[in-house]
Order: C-alpha cells, then sequence, then structure tokens
C-alpha cells in the first residue's frame, strides 16, 4: 500500500473543500454524464457543488421530449436555451423559447416543457439536488422498467412533484 492508498479519503475530502474555496472550470461537453431517456445531461454544479442552493443541468434534447407537469415546491427554475427551440408552459402561459431565449419559472408553479422538432440544448438552473433524480432514475431504467408511482416518489424525494403523466418524456 502506499500513501494515498492509506489517507483516499481525506484525500477526497481536501479536493472538496478545495472546489467549494476555489471554485472549478469545467470545458464544453464535460461534466458528469446522466443518460435520463435518450436525453444527455452533464451536471455542471451539483447540489453539493453549491452548498445545497441550486443545481445547474446542460440538457441534450432529441426532438419533441420533456417531462410531465410538475412544480418544485421549495425553490425556482430557469432555461436558456442554448441551440434549438423549446416550447415551455408555465401556470397559464406558454413561450415558444429559441437559442438565446432565458425562462424564469418561480418555485411552486405548475410548468413543463418540449423540446422543438430538431431537438436542441438547454441550460437548467434547477433546485438543489435535482441531479439525484435523473440518476436515480436513470439507474433504475438501466435494470428494467420503472413505475410511475415509484418515479413520483422519487421525485418528490428530489424536490420535483409530478401534477400529471401526459407526455413524461414521450411515453
Amino acid at each position: 500500500m502506499n500513501y494515498l492508498d492509506d489517507h483516499l479519503y481525506e484525500y477526497i475530502i481536501l479536493v472538496l473543500i478545495y472546489y467549494l474555496m476555489y471554485g472549478f472550470a469545467i470545458r464544453q461537453g464535460e461534466g458528469e454524464e446522466i443518460n435520463f431517456r435518450g436525453t444527455k445531461m452533464l451536471i455542471k454544479v451539483s447540489g453539493d457543488d453549491s452548498e445545497g442552493r441550486y443545481s445547474l443541468i446542460e440538457m441534450i434534447h432529441p426532438p419533441n421530449i420533456g417531462p410531465a407537469l410538475h412544480s418544485h415546491p421549495a425553490a425556482p427554475e430557469a432555461y436558456y436555451v442554448l441551440e434549438g427551440e423549446y416550447l415551455i408552459h408555465y401556470d397559464e402561459r406558454s413561450y415558444h423559447a429559441k437559442t438565446g431565449d432565458f425562462v424564469f419559472i418561480p418555485k411552486g408553479i405548475p410548468h413543463n416543457y418540449q423540446s422543438g422538432s430538431k431537438g436542441g440544448r438547454v441550460l437548467v438552473i434547477s433546485p438543489a439536488g435535482l441531479e439525484e433524480y435523473f440518476k436515480v432514475v436513470a439507474e433504475t431504467l438501466e435494470t428494467g422498467q420503472i413505475t410511475w408511482e415509484l418515479e413520483q416518489e422519487i421525485a418528490r424525494r428530489y424536490g420535483q412533484e409530478f401534477l400529471d403523466n401526459l407526455k413524461h418524456w414521450g411515453l
């Protein structure tokens, strides 16, 4: 055994402290990757990185895909469209967002979105820890199916409440 093997836990803690104190930089196309129902997600900032304040996720969507109507009771969510077009519904409004557009959804407001006919790429500022919902569901789907009830339970655990299951990620 070498020094690093004997002190791996301490090393990991020191690296995390360094990131929290001094920040970090991530290049385009980098970040922890999640394949969620055909959507590639890159975690740029996790809830842990932001000390529980927010998560920042880049999502690359195939055409005509998006979540069912949902809300985040404890925090807002925002979308910055990097490429493509999205139809974003929130409250009683709809917004056709194009490259460069930004949409802010206050906490507790029902919303959903759908990527356009050519897909798209969006940067999502979401409630801290929401990336864990995507991870857990993606891992569950790797081994088989997931029931709607289980997915709702996982979503609630990470700050998301589904209000229906219509057009949920193309299902």
